[in-house]
């Protein structure tokens, strides 16, 4: 198990099939490339009902205010950009949490996205081509110009 980052109860938010939504309270663990959440706290090697790797190319989504049987959430969808369809929806009663949670998942995929380029930097340089490659050939007045 590696170094947890943040940890605490949230809503799971979903939908069913025929459109009904529902919550149920799970415990989410933030660790520093997954998300987790558990029925309970977990206590020794417990294994968590879904787990969720984070890496560059995930995204937190804010979905805003949602209510459930009289109840008021705030959701936020984690995702991967490659694989929309691979997600954990949570929700928080009041919207500090969630910002909490939104602010400490982003800090995990900004630490890996750091990681994607190959040679180290984090941002990436382009290298100027005149010329043809411009859609236009460069003339000779052009390049004293310059």
């Amino acid at each position: 198990m590696s170094k947890v980052i943040y940890e605490g109860w949230m809503v799971r938010y979903g939908r069913r099939k025929i459109g009904r939504s529902f919550i149920h309270m799970r415990y989410f663990v933030l660790e520093s490339q997954l998300l987790a959440y558990y029925k309970k706290k977990p206590q020794d090697n417990v294994v968590p009902i879904k787990t969720f790797l984070i890496d560059g190319n995930c995204r937190v989504e804010d979905r805003g205010l949602k209510t459930h049987h009289g109840h008021m959430v705030y959701v936020l969808s984690v995702y991967n950009k490659k694989e929309k369809y691979h997600r954990i929806t949570m929700a928080a009663f009041n919207i500090q949490e969630a910002l909490i949670w939104k602010v400490k998942i982003e800090f995990v995929i900004d630490q890996h996205q750091g990681s994607l380029v190959p040679n180290g930097n984090k941002y990436v340089s382009f290298e100027y081509k005149s010329g043809i490659e411009n859609g236009r050939k460069s003339s000779s007045s052009d390049q004293e110009s310059q």
